[in-house]
C-alpha cells in the first residue's frame, strides 16, 4: 500500500491512523487470551507463599475473564487515543460537560470496576486455597468470613475511588463529613454493630462451625452459614432459621456434634397400687437393661424413685449413649424402652396416666 493512499483523510484522520486503531483492536481480540494467561502467571507469584502449584488452574480460571476484560478495555482506549475527532463535530473538550466528558467518566468507572473484579476474584481464590489446602493455618469458616469482610472493604474502596477519580469528589472532606454524622449512625445501628461484633467472636472463639449440629434454647439444627449479622440454622424439620449473632453469643449453646455422648432422660410413671418391693425390682431390672446395651451406653446411669406425683409414682431414668448421632441414640433408646415395658409387666405393675379418684361418703 503506497504512502499516498495511507495519507488519505477520512473523518479528520488519515487512513494510517484508522488502520492503526483497527489493528490494535484486532490484535488484542486475537491475543487477549494469551496475554491474560501471561498476566495470570505473573500475578500468581504473589500467592506463591500461601498457595501451591496445583491451584494455578483454579487461579487462571477465576482471573482469566477479568484480565481479558481489562486488556480489551485498555486496547480500546489506546486504539481510539490515536484518533482525533473532527472539528466540525463541535465536541466539547474532555474537561467540559459534553459527549467526551461523559465518555471519559464512563471509561474511568468501567476501568475501576474491572480492577475491582480482579481483586474480588483474587479473594475468592484465597478462600478456595484455604478450603482445599491441607494443614491450613486458618479454618474454612474463618476463610469464608474473611473473604466476605474483604469483599465489603473492596466494594467500599471502589466506591470511593469512583467518587474521587470519575466525579472528582474531595474524599477527605467526604470522610470528615461522615465522621461528624458517625455518632448518629452508630446509635441508630447499635444492633447491627452488636451482631457484627458477635460474628467476630464466633469466628475467634469457634463455639461451632458450619455443618455442625447445635442446640440453642428450644432450637436444634445444623449450621449452614455464619454471616456478618446472622447465622443460618437448618432445623430438624428442614425449616431455615435466621438467628442474630448477638443472640447466639448471649445464649447458652449446646454443640451436639462436638459432644462424645448424648444424654437420655425421662420418667416412668407407675400407679399408686405398686408395692415398694415391686418398684425396687423394676429399678434394678432397668439398670440391667441399660447395662446390657454396653458399649453403646455408658456405665454412668441414674435410675431412682424420684417423687410422689398427683396421680403416679415417678421413677427418673438417666443414661448416656456413646454417640452424638441422633439415629444411634434413638435406636438404643427404642431397645431399652421395649425392655422397660416388659419389666413393668413382669413385676405386675401398671403405667399411670393423669387421673383422679373420687371417694363417696356412704352416710
Amino acid at each position: 500500500m503506497n504512502s499516498h493512499l495511507l495519507s488519505e483523510v477520512y473523518l479528520g484522520n488519515t487512513l494510517q491512523k484508522w488502520l492503526l486503531c483497527g489493528g490494535i483492536i484486532l490484535v488484542t481480540l486475537l491475543l487477549n487470551g494469551l496475554i491474560a494467561k501471561l498476566a495470570s502467571k505473573i500475578s500468581y507469584r504473589v500467592f506463591k507463599n500461601v498457595s501451591q502449584a496445583q491451584f494455578y488452574e483454579e487461579f487462571s480460571r477465576l482471573l482469566n475473564r477479568p484480565f481479558i476484560n481489562l486488556i480489551n478495555l485498555l486496547a480500546v482506549y489506546v486504539a481510539f487515543s490515536q484518533i482525533t475527532f473532527p472539528a466540525e463535530w463541535e465536541l466539547a473538550r474532555i474537561d467540559e460537560f459534553g459527549v467526551r466528558f461523559m465518555l471519559h467518566k464512563i471509561l474511568v468507572v468501567i476501568t475501576i470496576w474491572f480492577i475491582t473484579a480482579v481483586f474480588l476474584r483474587s479473594i475468592e481464590f484465597m478462600e478456595y486455597v484455604y478450603h482445599n489446602l491441607e494443614n491450613a493455618s486458618i479454618s474454612k469458616d474463618l476463610a469464608t468470613f474473611l473473604k466476605e469482610l474483604t469483599r465489603v472493604l473492596i466494594y467500599i474502596a471502589s466506591f470511593f475511588a469512583i467518587l474521587g477519580k470519575a466525579f472528582e469528589v474531595d474524599i477527605t472532606a467526604l470522610i470528615t463529613g461522615l465522621g461528624i454524622g458517625g455518632l448518629a449512625i452508630a446509635l441508630a445501628a447499635q444492633d447491627t454493630l452488636a451482631n457484627l461484633i458477635g460474628s467476630f467472636i464466633i469466628y475467634l472463639d469457634k463455639p461451632f462451625q458450619v455443618g455442625e449440629l447445635v442446640e440453642l434454647g428450644e432450637v436444634k439444627g445444623t449450621v449452614e452459614k455464619i454471616g456478618f449479622r446472622t447465622t443460618r440454622i437448618r432445623t430438624l424439620d428442614r425449616s431455615l432459621l435466621i438467628v442474630p449473632n448477638k443472640k447466639i453469643i448471649d445464649s447458652n449453646l449446646n454443640n451436639i456434634t462436638q459432644s462424645s455422648q448424648r444424654r437420655v432422660r425421662f420418667q416412668i410413671a407407675l400407679t399408686y397400687q405398686s408395692a415398694p418391693n415391686e418398684i425396687l425390682g423394676i429399678i434394678e431390672d432397668v439398670k440391667k437393661a441399660i447395662a446390657l446395651e454396653m458399649p453403646h451406653t455408658s456405665d454412668e446411669m441414674t435410675v431412682r424413685f424420684s417423687e410422689f406425683d398427683s396421680s403416679s409414682l415417678n421413677l427418673i431414668v438417666i443414661y448416656y449413649v456413646n454417640s452424638n448421632e441422633y439415629e444411634d441414640m434413638i435406636e438404643v433408646k427404642e431397645r431399652i424402652n421395649i425392655r422397660i415395658l416388659e419389666i413393668v409387666e413382669n413385676h405386675g405393675c401398671k403405667f399411670a396416666y393423669p387421673s383422679q379418684t373420687v371417694f363417696l361418703n356412704q352416710n
